[in-house]
């Protein structure tokens, strides 16, 4: 009896991966880990969707992705619409696609596959490409931290976060248990408890299109905070 395709099947006939692909036990593409040198990240700014520009010398440049999830919608339907533009940038992060502790299950995992997906794809476009990373409650830790190669250089927001410390520092710290990252893109202020190497950006870094951070040469931006620091 024919039980119709599942849904992998559906993805891989409906929306293929543009290029090569490997995949994780969850289905999703995985997106490769990229290293950095932490001699670099001296003088790279950050930028936000909201503000992309092809006028704007985007080669020192990170671009974040954080916005509602209709506007990141469109890059779902039109996939390769900018990635001329991306191709400029340092580094472009992956869709901050929704993860909510009263979302379904199945919406859940469509939205992580989806910012999977585009990141894999535009990794086989030449762009380098750093997941971004949310999460919710534990239950949502195995769609969460999927696709994502070991060792990666993540992006994390801790906008909103300040009042559900517990919450994120757990979801934190098994992003580094199960990830392992090189490195940690921090958007929005440290959260107390957080450990690691780490690049931060608050909001009013990449409000304004063209903001530049004072950055002193030849200083790397990288810091760490040791445990028991």
């Amino acid at each position: 009896m024919n039980k119709g395709l599942n849904e992998h099947e559906k993805y891989v006939i409906i929306r293929p991966i543009i290029g090569d692909c490997e995949l994780d036990t969850n289905g999703f593409p995985i997106i490769k880990k990229t290293e950095y040198n932490e001699n670099e990240w001296y003088d790279i700014d950050a930028t936000n969707l909201q503000n992309l520009s092809c006028k704007s010398n985007n080669d020192r440049r990170i671009l974040l992705m954080f916005a509602h999830d209709y506007r990141l919608e469109n890059l779902w339907n039109n996939p390769l619409k900018k990635v001329a533009l991306f191709q400029t940038f340092y580094a472009i992060a992956t869709p901050d696609f929704s993860i909510c502790p009263q979302m379904n299950i199945n919406d859940l995992r469509h939205n992580v596959y989806k910012s999977r997906w585009l990141g894999r794809t535009w990794q086989n476009y030449g762009c380098t490409v750093f997941p971004t990373i949310q999460w919710a409650l534990p239950d949502t830790y195995d769609i969460a931290f999927g696709g994502i190669e070991k060792g990666c250089v993540v992006v994390i927001s801790t906008l909103g976060c300040q009042d559900n410390r517990e919450v994120f520092l757990d979801g934190f710290n098994e992003t580094k248990r199960r990830l392992e990252p090189s490195l940690i893109i921090v958007y929005g202020k440290m959260i107390s408890g957080m450990t690691g190497k780490f690049v931060n950006y608050s909001y009013s870094d990449t409000f304004s299109r063209d903001s530049v951070q004072l950055r002193i040469e030849g200083i790397s931006q990288v810091f760490e905070i040791k445990e028991n620091a």
